[in-house]
C-alpha cells in the first residue's frame, strides 16, 4: 500500500527516484567509456595536463615577477 507521500508525488506528476536506474545508467556509461578510450589516450591526456600545469605555473610566476604585489595591503604598488 503506497504511503501518503507517494500518493502526493503521484498526484503531482512527480516520479519516484529509483537508485537501480541511476546505477545502471552509470554502469552502462562506464562500460561504453572503457570501449572508446585506450591507453594511448590516457597517456596523452596525462602529458598534456602536466604541460598545462607547468605553463600555468610559469605564467603565474612571470606575472608576479613583472608586477610584484605589496605585502602589506595585498594591492598593486601603484594603487
Amino acid at each position: 500500500m503506497p504511503s501518503v507521500n507517494q500518493k502526493k508525488e503521484n498526484e503531482m506528476g512527480m516520479s519516484i527516484h529509483h537508485s537501480d536506474q541511476a546505477v545502471g545508467t552509470i554502469g552502462g556509461t562506464l562500460i561504453a567509456f572503457i570501449g572508446i578510450v585506450d591507453c594511448s589516450d590516457i597517456i596523452k591526456t596525462g602529458i598534456l595536463a602536466c604541460v598545462g600545469a607547468i605553463v600555468s605555473f610559469g605564467v603565474s610566476k612571470g606575472l608576479h615577477w613583472l608586477w610584484p604585489q605589496s605585502k602589506k595591503s595585498g594591492r598593486m604598488p601603484d594603487e
